[in-house]
């Protein structure tokens, strides 16, 4: 990208195997769908492979994400869609030419003498409503924690937004609430079609800044948003590219404001790379401490919830059998009928399949209570399972668990 990154001698850019994971660069990538990161993971990859425009255009394209884009013929308006790469299983494309990512993925390319990871994530702000939002929050939660150290997190927008989505105002406050508060250092912000701007922040200076001073008052936290941590790319090289490897010719007034845009884009994630590699190490650990202080919490919820019922149902039954009660009776007091709650706690995660051996449906208090007879893996730590789910897919990671057919190996029953 730069005359201080090594490049290898050919377009295929190999990750640095003997880099320690101390080394590596890892970017946490957000955003709404459709704001750019494929086009920007596959444009770093070009970027990358070549120093320049005009070496780019001669080199293999680089294609590290399935995609697509439209074209219209301007003499016949006949509009075209160019698919780029095979999809993949990970990877949909939408009919608007959007790349969709469907879960959290990891992407390593060699700079310098380390490797640089981006890990693109769902988008958020999903149009399927504030469930699923949760759910790839969730996820994104999730995937980080098998990284020891986040070097960034860039939060795409589009420069002339002229409004932020509920959902995307809500799934901002929400992942900024779970990540620990150090990470603010970390943050960058980084505008996409730049071009139709200018290379300026456009409408959307004002919207970022409201949505910081929102944050502020109400956690007493600075985020950073200056020129510094704000990036304007245009990267409509890739789409290009794209069209010439597909014979589409473009006049020479267009290649122009192609090479422009390369030349000043190049320059950018130039900055945006060096920034990031001078900012603090966000640990990891920090923000999986809280989240696991909080999943502890929840866990207590619903016993302590419980509790509280069947107190005040206890209450009630006393008065009432109280009321009921003969006066001159001296010997009542065994009469009072109470319910009796006992929590016992699995010491260690466990797994209960819903074979009628393992447990029963019993009625207490006109309520459907379950009874747990035995306990069919003890010991049972699978990494982000939800507790007291059914059919979570991540148990079928379990040795317990036929990974073909998805039925225990012990009982006919399916989890």
């Amino acid at each position: 990208m730069g005359d201080s990154t090594a490049r290898p001698k050919s377009s295929t850019l190999k990750v640095n195997k003997n880099c320690p994971p101390d080394q590596e660069i890892n970017i946490l990538l957000l955003g709404q769908t459709g704001v750019g990161k494929t086009t920007f993971i596959n444009s770093l990859a070009n970027y990358l492979a070549n120093s320049t425009f005009d070496e780019a255009i001669h080199d293999e394209m680089q294609v590290i994400i399935p995609t697509s884009i439209h074209f219209t013929d301007s003499e016949t308006f006949e509009e075209k869609t160019i698919y780029i790469s095979d999809k993949k299983s990970h990877e949909k494309v939408n009919d608007n030419g959007q790349s969709c990512t469907q879960q959290c993925r990891s992407f390593v390319f060699p700079f310098g003498e380390r490797n640089l990871r981006l890990i693109d994530t769902p988008g958020m702000g999903d149009t399927r409503g504030s469930q699923q939002d949760n759910e790839n929050l969730f996820e994104i939660l999730t995937y980080i924690s098998y990284y020891e150290h986040l070097n960034g997190i860039c939060i795409f927008l589009k420069p002339n937004e002229e409004r932020l989505t509920i959902l995307f105002r809500l799934f901002i406050k929400q992942i900024l609430y779970y990540l620990h508060a150090s990470v603010a250092e970390n943050i960058t912000f980084v505008l996409t079609n730049a071009r139709s701007t200018f290379y300026m922040p456009g409408s959307s200076n004002k919207l970022l800044q409201v949505l910081i001073k929102e944050y502020r008052d109400k956690h007493n936290q600075e985020i950073p948003f200056s020129k510094s941590n704000t990036f304007l790319l245009d990267n409509e090289t890739f789409r290009y590219l794209a069209l010439y490897n597909d014979g589409i010719q473009i006049n020479d007034e267009q290649i122009q404001i192609y090479k422009k845009s390369w030349d000043y884009t190049i320059k950018e994630y130039e900055r945006l790379i060096t920034y990031i590699c001078q900012c603090p190490l966000h640990a990891v650990a920090n923000t999986l401490s809280l989240n696991s202080a909080e999943q502890l919490i929840k866990k207590l919820s619903r016993p302590i919830a419980e509790t509280i019922r069947l107190i005040q149902q206890n209450i009630q039954l006393a008065n009432e059998y109280k009321q009921n009660l003969p006066k001159k009776t001296t010997n009542a007091a065994h009469q009072l009928l109470q319910n009796i709650i006992n929590i016992v706690p699995f010491a260690r995660p466990s797994m209960i399949c819903i074979s009628k051996k393992c447990l029963q449906i019993v009625d207490v208090n006109n309520e459907k209570k379950v009874i747990y007879k035995k306990v069919c893996q003890k010991d049972c730590y699978l990494d982000g399972v939800i507790q007291e789910t059914i059919t979570d897919p991540r148990i079928e990671k379990s040795k317990v668990i036929d990974n073909q057919t998805g039925k225990s190996l012990k009982f006919i029953d399916y989890y």
